[in-house]
């Protein structure tokens, strides 16, 4: 990997911010949207498939009461 010059990086943040600006706002608001939705539960991200597992079983639980 070569170095990046602070020129080189001042550059391509400029035109990550005019395409982000220039883009509407319904996609924008699609984009976050499609990024909630795609967001594991905290459970997972916190516990792995051991908190889904113990999710999963309590909501069988709560249901057959």
């Amino acid at each position: 990997m070569g170095k990046i010059s602070g020129q080189e990086y001042v550059q391509y943040l400029t035109e990550q911010l005019v395409e982000y600006m220039e883009k509407p706002s319904e996609d924008k608001i699609e984009a976050k949207k499609i990024a909630k939705a795609q967001k594991e539960q905290w459970l997972v991200r916190w516990f792995g498939a051991g908190g889904a597992s113990l999710q999963l079983w309590l909501n069988k639980r709560r249901e057959s009461r």
